[in-house]
């Protein structure tokens, strides 16, 4: 079992684990007492990544390649884009059924 180094950047101490296992080092690893704060922000991202699901959808090539296309001139990724999209179709058919309901 070696010893951690002191690191001078956070790049070299992320190359550092990419070529060592924590296992090693288990004696030398003190629990943190501190707690921290997620901002509402981020606290959001992380848990609405967590309730999505993977939907697997076949759509023509060129559809692809627009939906790239006009993402990339909105300067998001395609997906979310596409996920967009989705959410207006959805909200645009089920908003005048909603109305509809006693």
């Amino acid at each position: 079992m070696g010893k951690i180094p002191r690191f001078k950047s956070r790049k070299e101490e992320a190359e550092f684990w990419d070529t060592h296992d924590v296992i090693d080092y288990l004696g030398e690893i003190k629990p943190i007492k501190e707690t921290f704060n997620l901002s509402p922000e981020l606290r959001a991202k992380i848990y609405g990544r967590r309730q999505k699901r993977l939907l697997t959808l076949r759509l023509e090539l060129n559809q692809i390649e627009n939906a790239k296309y006009v993402a990339g001139v909105k300067g998001i990724p395609y997906q979310t884009l596409m996920r967009m999209w989705i959410m207006e179709g959805i909200n645009r058919e089920l908003y005048p059924i909603l109305k509809k309901k006693p």
